[in-house]
Parts: structure tokens; sequence; C-alpha cells
């Protein structure tokens, strides 16, 4: 199989979140490396987990549906956005809802870094994932070489 062809490879990623957006903060002013970076805020609606179902009646808990915060950072090199991306995803049960209660925006909303910062990585909210992947060998060294720099808080390439 060719270096083309070659599937997305996953890589692992065991940096903390707060160091990961702290290097994009001071990477930002200082722009050694030459970086995309998107943030998002979403709502994703589910159902509620099973033990909040049993303490409601059938018409209430069929009405009812779980709601999830989802804020989701990815970096990406600028001139070629698609060869690996870099993902940070903050996912906050901020509870159930009912129809009548305040709709909840179905787009995806931008927000800056400093934002995303704020309200998902500071105030240490839910579940956080980081994840990368890579479209083959060589743009998995270059993934590997920024992961590098944010781990030795290094901006130079």
């Amino acid at each position: 199989m060719s270096e083309k062809e070659q599937a997305v490879e996953p890589i692992i990623v065991d940096i903390e979140p707060r160091q990961i957006v702290r290097w994009l903060l001071d990477e930002e002013r200082i722009k050694a490396f030459d970086l995309l970076v998107t943030a998002t805020r979403s709502y994703e609606r589910g159902e509620l987990a099973p033990g909040e179902e049993r303490q409601l009646g059938e018409a209430e808990a069929e009405e009812l549906s779980e709601i999830n915060e989802v804020g989701l950072l990815e970096v990406m090199p600028r001139k070629e956005p698609s060869r690996w991306t870099l993902r940070l995803r903050v996912t906050d049960d901020i509870g159930p809802r009912m129809p009548e209660d305040e709709p909840v925006p179905t787009e995806d909303e931008e927000i800056d870094l400093a934002t995303f910062n704020e309200e998902f990585v500071v105030a240490d909210r839910g579940f956080t994932e980081v994840s990368a992947e890579a479209q083959d060998r060589a743009a998995s060294a270059e993934l590997t070489r920024l992961v590098e720099a944010i781990v030795e808080n290094r901006h130079r390439r």
C-alpha cells in the first residue's frame, strides 16, 4: 500500500488540555507554527440516563431529553488542513430539558480560543478527550513535532 492509500493514522496524545490551550494562547502571539485553530460550542440532545427515567413518570420521561454542551477545539496546519488534526473535545452534561424550556441552539457557535479556555478548560467542566489523527506517516511526523513542542513549551520549529 502506498503512503497516499494509507488510512488516517490515530495518534496517542497524552497531554493535559490546560497545557495544550496555554501553549496555543502563547502561539497566537508568537506565530512560530502556521496553525489553523478553530473552536466551537454546540449542544447535543440525548436520552435520559436509566436511573433518571425510573425516578420520573412515563409521560415525563418521554418528554425530557438530556442536553450536553460540547466544546470542540481543532488544530490543523493552515496550508494543508486535511493533513493532520489535533482535537480537544469537552462534553458537559448540563441536565434534562422539557420541550417548553428555552430552546437549545441547533447550530455550532464559533468561539475564540480565549473563550474556549475560560468556559471549558479553566472551568474544568465535564469529560475531556484529546485525540489526533494524521493522513499519512509524513503528516504523523509533523504532528508529533507539534506535540513535542507543546510538551516542551517550545515555540520554534
